[in-house]
């Protein structure tokens, strides 16, 4: 059995893609069974139980196992244990990194606006039906990573496969959005710690280890109560994950503006380099900054670069 699972700190789009490409995988004659590597975000937990589907289950146990990896591609944002699994497929739209095969696997990679829409267009070119639930879930999964359609991620494709699955599901995209995005800036009985790794992920730059954690809200201000709380806690996390840079990013899904935490001397250094924002208390301000994966990973990248 193929068990096709998403990154590490798993989001909407990654684990609604897990389900319905391990159904895409089933209907075309492959045994698969989604699974998740880490705890659900409030919004996910919506998502699911709005369009009654089960969670998948959690798995840490991936040695000797055929994997197919959705929603990344990149060593350091899979379960730990991956090496050791057989790795027959990768479906996503984020950079290349680190992942290697033994053999020859089905590879797919597009600058899409979500793996969601990626998955929705494989069905589409292979004639396969997509049902009322598969549709929402997937719709689901792309209002979340464009932020309704309106990231720098988000693409043409992205909002014609998200006009065609409006169709099928028979959803208001405004209702839904709105109740995602409330479901998404709860903080109800979570702790810092989670907070700051909620939507978290490592990469390497020229040899150098990169935390990037990033929490999507309407209600931004909430954190002005905890700041020095958020400092410290990315100050152990930078410990503690044995990592170079360490970035936080709170971004105001409402006004499409971001406002990065630096740390450290150098991590101040860099962002001034890469997003030339406005530094109060150690908070960077930046207009427009709604993406980690198109306006901060590629920029701190090429900075780090050279």
């Amino acid at each position: 059995m193929i068990i096709v699972i998403g990154h590490k700190n798993p989001d909407t789009d990654t684990i609604v893609s897990a389900i319905v490409w391990a159904e895409f995988l089933n209907i075309s004659g492959k045994k698969a069974k989604a699974y998740r590597a880490g705890e659900l975000n409030f919004e996910t937990k919506y998502v699911l139980s709005r369009f009654g589907e089960k969670k998948p289950a959690l798995i840490s146990n991936l040695e000797n196992k055929e994997v197919f990896l959705v929603d990344h591609g990149e060593l350091r944002q899979s379960p730990a244990d991956i090496e050791k699994a057989k790795i027959v497929g990768v479906l996503d739209h984020h950079r290349l990194g680190g992942i290697t095969s033994i053999e020859p696997i089905y590879y797919r990679n597009e600058p899409i606006g979500s793996t969601s829409s990626l998955i929705a267009k494989i069905f589409n070119e292979a004639g396969k039906k997509i049902n009322k639930k598969q549709a929402s879930l997937l719709l689901s999964g792309i209002i979340s990573d464009t932020l309704k359609f309106t990231s720098p991620t988000t693409t043409d494709e992205d909002k014609k496969i998200g006009k065609q699955l409006q169709k099928i599901a028979g959803i208001n995209v405004d209702e839904l959005a709105s109740e995602m995005f409330k479901a998404k800036s709860s903080l109800k009985g979570i702790s810092l710690n989670e907070i700051l790794q909620k939507d978290y992920k490592e990469f390497e730059f020229n040899g150098q280890k990169v935390g990037i954690g990033v929490f999507e809200t309407a209600s931004p201000a909430t954190f002005s109560k905890m700041e020095g709380e958020v400092f410290e806690g990315l100050q152990k996390l930078k410990i503690q994950r044995k990592i170079d840079l360490i970035y936080f990013g709170i971004i105001d899904i409402l006004k499409h503006e971001g406002f990065i935490c630096l740390i450290g001397e150098k991590e101040k250094e860099i962002a001034q380099k890469a997003f030339k924002g406005k530094i109060e208390n150690d908070i960077m301000y930046v207009p427009g900054l709604v993406s980690r994966k198109k306006q901060m990973v590629p920029v701190l990248a090429k900075i780090l670069k050279t």
